[in-house]
């Protein structure tokens, strides 16, 4: 096999795949019980009780298209991902100020304060909007659209914001041309656009797309495996999440750059994909992604607290699709969860802690950084102790796991650059590892 580490630091050959994985896993896990006695009961930004993950009473919109003022200023909810409680104009205003409440789907929760409305009017004015939450404070910059095509979005950039509390106040010209205002581009169905993604047409033939269970409004959890005749039994299997969380739009596209430079037709791509099996959850919740969620699912619940008692369908129907895979027949050698948030940030399983392929983050970190210099990573350890996504494929399978973080305001251009240089970085390294245990 041809090196394919091209311009990369060499690896310590040591720290290739095990042929004594079984009984690797078995230690870890015994040192892992034995060393993580004290219960996770959330990180600094939880609320709390967020672990109990029992089904919890959430608020449905009221779809509706609002009307106020004179002349008309119409707001509407009725598209899936919108988000908009109420609206009114403010009191004894010089200029007309509309008043845009945003209540989350229920509380105490994470403050990812998603909003999404189309507004209008009969005639063109200029008017100001203030963005008012309930239970949390403003977070996205306003993002417009005169269409449900997600590249025709744009930063409402021409507008001045001023901040008063946890509200935002911006002004905005409009007319009868219905646009659409919120915190990231919004598509009119999710997983109708996840099909209509650019890229998805250059790779749809070289995956098979399956439908591994249900939400509980009965909307599919995909699942997206990658074709190919591998040459080996024990395949090596890369496993990806996204879109736990609705409103994290930016790790979602950097994870669709990165699956389709996966799916690429160069040889390196070609090369990695004959030695290695990838599996993906484009959207793991998709009844949050279509009702304007802040955060949880049609249940009230963060699913990625959820991945050690699997109370919620959506992380039963990821886990009842993987576990089986930990029988042997597959050496699953890496996951990644994608996310975002208000930095761009790796957050590894701690050095000390030894999986299969040992510290592969910690040595993926420097190509993702410095194939991106001006996104200025940064990257924080933490013990496997916490019922998330990337513990859980440590704990399944013995191997590392990472949780992805992509900075919230991320342009089109950044993301599809972060995307493509990590999947390229990921792949020799893997291919890199390959050839050692050969040699």
């Amino acid at each position: 096999m041809m090196n394919h580490l091209k311009g990369l630091n060499q690896i310590d050959s040591a720290n290739h795949f095990s042929p004594f994985l079984p009984l690797l896993l078995f230690a870890v896990l015994f040192l892992y019980n034995c060393s993580s006695t004290e219960p996770f009961s959330g990180y600094s930004y939880d609320p709390p009780d967020v672990t109990d993950t029992e089904d919890k009473e959430i608020i449905y919109q009221k779809k509706r298209i609002i009307g106020i003022g004179e002349p008309k200023i119409w707001i509407s909810n009725e598209f899936n991902g919108a988000r908009v409680s109420d609206a009114w104009l403010a009191p004894g205003s010089s200029q007309d100020t509309v008043i845009i409440e945003v209540e989350p789907e229920n509380a105490p929760i994470n403050n990812s304060p998603w909003y999404a409305f189309q507004i209008w009017s009969d005639q063109e004015q200029k008017i100001l909007i203030r963005l008012s939450y309930e239970n949390g404070r403003h977070r996205y910059v306003p993002k417009i659209g005169e269409s449900a095509d997600y590249m025709s979005w744009k930063l409402l950039s021409d507008s001045i914001f001023t901040s008063i509390g946890g509200d935002l106040l911006f002004s905005i010209q409009i007319g009868i041309q219905k646009q659409w205002i919120a915190a990231h581009p919004v598509q009119a169905n999710s997983l109708e656009s996840l099909l209509n993604y650019p890229d998805y047409s250059g790779f749809a033939s070289k995956i098979t797309v399956d439908t591994v269970g249900y939400s509980h409004n009965n909307r599919a959890i995909l699942q997206w495996q990658s074709q190919g005749n591998l040459g080996s039994e024990k395949e090596g299997l890369l496993i990806l999440f996204s879109r736990q969380h609705p409103p994290e739009v930016s790790g979602y596209r950097s994870f669709l750059y990165f699956f389709s430079r996966l799916m690429d037709t160069d040889e390196l791509a070609q090369t990695f994909r004959s030695n290695f099996r990838i599996i993906a959850y484009p959207m793991l919740n998709p009844d949050g992604v279509e009702q304007g969620h802040w955060r949880h699912n049609s249940s009230g619940i963060d699913l990625n607290r959820d991945w050690e008692y699997f109370r919620q369908p959506e992380t039963r129907s990821v886990r009842d699709a993987l576990s089986p895979l930990a029988d042997g027949r597959y050496r699953v050698v890496y996951g990644i969860d994608f996310h975002s948030t208000n930095e761009n940030v790796f957050y590894p399983i701690n050095e000390s802690v030894i999986t299969g392929i040992d510290n592969f983050t910690q040595r993926w970190f420097p190509f993702v950084a410095e194939a991106n210099p001006k996104l200025n990573f940064r990257k924080e350890e933490f013990e496997p102790n916490s019922p998330i996504a990337k513990n859980w494929i440590y704990k399944t399978f013995g191997t590392d796991a990472l949780t992805f973080e992509v900075e919230d305001e991320l342009n089109e251009e950044e993301m599809q650059n972060l995307g493509h240089s990590a999947a390229e970085s990921l792949m020799k390294l893997l291919l890199n590892e390959l050839e050692n245990t050969e040699n």
